[in-house]
């Protein structure tokens, strides 16, 4: 049974990001509403991005795509996007596939916002 996507975006000044809380099935169905808020961020010159990936129940390959779109686009347009609270059904797909190295992953949102505040995030982790 799928778990309806709910996405909720926050803006953090002092660490000049925004923070998109995640929960539910990133799938073939529901991706567009997280590859669509990703892309409006970084039209809105916010390409400072942590997905708060607590919430996430699953993700198939059209979800793994969002993120490594969403990714790009963020580096692209100087920014980045760093993951926080990994879901163990997430850190898996990760890991199987090969992409953990794709992106910095932070125990929980607090954790990220504090590599943003200090600007320290060019490297992954």
């Amino acid at each position: 049974m799928s778990r309806e996507l709910s996405i909720d975006v926050d803006h953090h000044g002092h660490a000049d990001c925004a923070v998109i809380t995640v929960a539910g099935d990133i799938d073939r169905n529901s991706s567009g509403l997280l590859r669509e808020t990703i892309e409006q961020l970084v039209s809105d010159y916010r390409p400072r991005i942590v997905i708060d990936a607590e919430g996430i129940t699953f993700c198939d390959s059209t979800g793994l795509r969002v993120l490594l779109s969403g990714a790009r686009v963020a580096s692209e347009s100087g920014g980045w996007l760093r993951l926080a609270g990994v879901s163990d059904v997430l850190k898996r797909l990760l890991q199987m596939t090969g992409l953990l190295v794709w992106f910095p992953v932070d125990p929980d949102v607090a954790t990220s916002l504090d590599h943003a505040a200090r600007r320290d995030t060019q490297s992954p982790g």
